[in-house]
């Protein structure tokens, strides 16, 4: 669509949309949710790249990149952005930043690219446990917002032709952007009225099973410094009321999200939790100060400060 700056740079097969911004080591590789974009980080980046490079990118079907081949489990992701990288002429080792499900998807490059690892931001990151939530005994959350119920409504809308879709999906998208600044909203507005968008989407949904098991299969993830970082847990309970999820429902999914949070921190010896205040599930967009110092911090042990 080429609506924002960046470039293309080769992940095998495919080009991949990329924008690389900053100077200085090691450099901070973003790594996005199903589903997300990397124009949702441009302010982020922006401001992180005052202390060194930072590299977003969009995943294949997704905003700027064009559709990659099926599947589009873990270690084609993973080999996808490992290939990228190596011809960004930006060298390695990198941290790693990974949203959500882009939580999964850093430490499976961890396990298996150990040497181009400098360290990982888990920033309120799902786990390989993520079924979990879809076995509770909350009726509402279940029908309406647990991500089956989700990606069945997005199959559903994918069904409809191309006119009738955007008309039901462009409401949707602007009110739920309502607020935010105008060129990332006209950004993510542009991308997510695209049926391929919401494709790409749900090829990731089906594969993540398939990265659940590469995850486990490999056993170790090496030493490396880990930040955890987790949703407030307050904050979630108000916006699950808001749309309509019963109070006693909503703390059931917050208790389960903290103990899986929490259980991240076994992935490394080096590692930290930090309960993020104030902030909702996307971190990057209500809490960015907070990405920003764990990512400051990390690399300010790595250079000495």
């Amino acid at each position: 669509m080429n609506i924002i700056e960046g470039r293309y740079i080769s992940a095998g097969k495919k080009n991949l949309y990329v924008k690389i911004l900053g100077e200085g080591t090691p450099a901070v590789v973003i790594e996005t949710d199903w589903g997300g974009l990397s124009s949702e980080w441009q302010d982020l980046q922006y401001e992180l790249s005052k202390y060194t490079t930072v590299i977003t990118y969009d995943r294949a079907g997704y905003g700027e990149s064009p559709r990659g081949e099926l599947p589009r489990d873990g270690k084609h992701i993973t080999t996808e952005l490992y290939t990228m990288l190596a011809n960004s002429n930006i060298r390695e080792p990198y941290i790693f930043a990974g949203h959500s499900a882009g939580g999964l998807y850093v430490q499976l490059y961890a396990k298996m690219f150990p040497m181009d690892v400098a360290g990982i931001v888990l920033v309120d990151s799902i786990t390989t446990e993520n079924e979990e939530f879809d076995k509770l005994d909350v009726p509402i959350y279940q029908s309406t917002v647990s991500l089956p119920a989700r990606m069945g409504n997005i199959r559903k809308m994918l069904e409809l032709e191309k006119e009738k879709f955007s008309a039901q999906i462009i409401p949707i998208l602007q009110n739920l952007y309502n607020g935010i600044q105008e060129d990332i909203k006209k950004q993510l507005i542009t991308y997510q009225s695209e049926q391929g968008f919401y494709q790409a989407l749900i090829n990731e949904y089906d594969a993540s099973f398939e990265t659940y098991k590469q995850l486990k299969d490999i056993k170790m993830l090496p030493n490396f410094p880990l930040k955890v970082l987790c949703r407030d847990y307050k904050v979630m309970i108000d916006i699950s009321k808001q749309i309509g999820i019963p109070e006693e429902e909503a703390r059931v999914i917050e208790e389960l999200w903290l103990k899986h949070s929490k259980s991240l921190l076994n992935l490394s010896t080096n590692s930290e939790l930090f309960l993020v205040s104030n902030s909702s599930h996307s971190i990057h967009q209500t809490r960015p100060d907070a990405v920003i110092q764990a990512v400051v911090d990390m690399m300010g042990k790595m250079r000495g400060n």
